[in-house]
């Protein structure tokens, strides 16, 4: 039996939706083999159940349920976000205490589409101090973000109750963008509209809908995402 002591790391990961933690863990196996030693993957489940989303099936026909993280049936941001800032902290606090590494801290977070935007979500709440459970996410990876308007006006509303013009993100991050992406170009409008320019670094990738596959690829994100955490 191995006493390896688990990595000082942490990175909270959110699937995309009609998913659920368990297959994003199988999605990301390839990035996590190569983190293994550098940090630890805790995957959350969304708050809403819904039907299998992109990529889904066949693969993982049976494994239902299947989760999103915005409620549909007219559900407004604010009560998802009540939803969802639930289910991570439900996560978190389990996770604090079941540690094996006393030192162990989350740091970071990995989203994927929808979970990209539910991660966007926490990195704003965060930087206007209304998360005080939440460990500092010092940087976050966004792959193929599913980003609607209705978002930008939630986020640029809720930016003027702060006395600002509008909603920009400064925790450094790292966005992945799929050249054969559907939601591209929802994707590139939320890094243009959102993030501090200086703070964020763009990858595009031969892929659809889906994380990198190329070795060359994975590689180049796995090494973002080391840096990153180091800084």
């Amino acid at each position: 039996m191995s006493n390896a002591i688990a990595p000082s790391k942490a990175l909270l990961c959110f699937h995309g939706t009609g998913s659920k933690g368990h297959i994003f863990n199988v999605q990301m196996a390839r990035i996590c083999f190569l983190l293994k030693d550098e940090f630890q993957f805790i995957f959350v489940d969304g708050p809403y159940e819904c039907s299998a989303g992109p990529g889904v099936l066949p693969m993982f026909n049976g494994k239902e349920p299947y989760y999103s993280w915005f409620g549909r049936e007219s559900k407004s941001i604010d009560e998802s976000l009540q939803k969802i800032n639930e289910s991570v902290r439900e996560v978190v606090t389990q996770w604090e205490a079941e540690k094996s590494n006393v030192d162990a801290e989350i740091i970071g977070a990995i989203g994927f589409s929808e979970g990209a935007l539910a991660v966007a979500f926490m990195l704003w709440q965060q930087q206007q101090g209304v998360l005080p459970w939440l460990p500092e996410l010092r940087f976050a990876v966004m792959s193929c973000c599913f980003f609607p308007n209705e978002a930008s006006l939630w986020l640029n509303s809720n930016a003027q109750t702060y006395g600002l013009n509008k909603a920009e993100i400064q925790v450094p991050t790292l966005h992945i963008h799929g050249n054969k992406d559907f939601s591209l170009a929802r994707a590139r409008r939320l890094v243009k509209h959102h993030y501090q320019a200086g703070a964020s670094v763009i990858v595009e990738c031969e892929a659809g809908h889906h994380l990198p596959r190329r070795k060359d690829e994975v590689e180049i994100i796995v090494r973002h995402i080391s840096e990153m955490s180091k800084r």
